[in-house]
């Protein structure tokens, strides 16, 4: 418990200036971020790339974020460059297979890194609050788990995670966030509608945990990296924060 503490406290000594100052200064950061769960869930594959190719797809993560340009501009750009050194490298160490984990992969984290930046440039309180929305969710989902679970949720991808902790998860999740976003946001909202539109938000948050769950243990990892100790790594933390920020995007688009 004190070394997850003395790495929560570390990473937001690191984080909450970047995100105050924004700019160029969170870009940058936010590549940093991008590239290491590139990294991560690469390793996760167990298998060794070329480090050219590597090094490509970080050089081409970094780009689909940096620039602006159009997406599908960006898309055919990564298609090309990582689709064309199949043909020249030995089927064993870069084939079609590796190709499609990589080029999916990169594009991914790509489109959703590039998400956070839009969302921080257009108000730092949405990018509050969609943080309230995976820190509570996480937190109470935890507190509530130990102190009241009793059913599993899904034991075959978190054997730890139980119904009680998820209800009590989103309850926690949907409440203070909501508040949050009525006050800070938009004062004139629909409460109703802005209660249930989070309470959707804290479940997909949830659902995200799993899906990256469920990546480890298709792999049988426990972590996706070390880089914080007690924590794990970037996508043990963001796991969470990814689908509820896809889903922000999506909601946002359609209402």
């Amino acid at each position: 418990m004190k070394q997850r503490l003395i790495s929560a406290f570390v990473a937001l000594l690191i984080c909450i200036p970047i995100i105050l100052i924004n700019g160029i200064v969170f870009k940058i950061g936010i590549v940093a971020i991008s590239i290491a769960a590139l990294f991560e869930i690469l390793r996760a594959s167990k298998k060794e790339y070329p480090k050219f190719i590597s090094i490509l797809s970080y050089i081409l993560l970094s780009l689909f974020i940096l620039l602006d340009k159009n997406i599908v501009i960006k898309i055919l750009l990564t298609f090309l460059l990582l689709s064309i050194p199949v043909i020249f490298i030995n089927n064993e160490k870069y084939n079609i297979e590796d190709f499609i984990y990589i080029f999916a992969n990169t594009i991914f984290l790509g489109i959703v890194f590039s998400f956070f930046i839009l969302i921080r440039d257009k108000d730092l309180n949405i990018f509050i609050f969609i943080f309230l929305i995976t820190i509570l969710t996480d937190t109470f989902a935890f507190i509530g788990g130990k102190l009241f679970g009793k059913h599993k949720l899904i034991p075959a991808v978190s054997p730890n995670k139980t119904i009680e902790g998820s209800v009590i998860g989103s309850l926690f999740g949907t409440i203070f966030p909501s508040i949050f976003y009525i006050y800070m946001i938009d004062p004139g909202s629909n409460i109703g509608s802005i209660i249930l539109i989070v309470l959707l938000l804290s479940i997909l948050g949830q659902i995200g945990d799993l899906f990256f769950s469920s990546i480890k243990r298709f792999y049988k990892i426990k972590d996706f990296s070390n880089i914080m100790p007690g924590h794990g790594g970037i996508l043990d933390r963001l796991d969470s924060s990814i689908f509820v920020i896809i889903g922000y995007i999506i909601i946002i688009n359609f209402i």
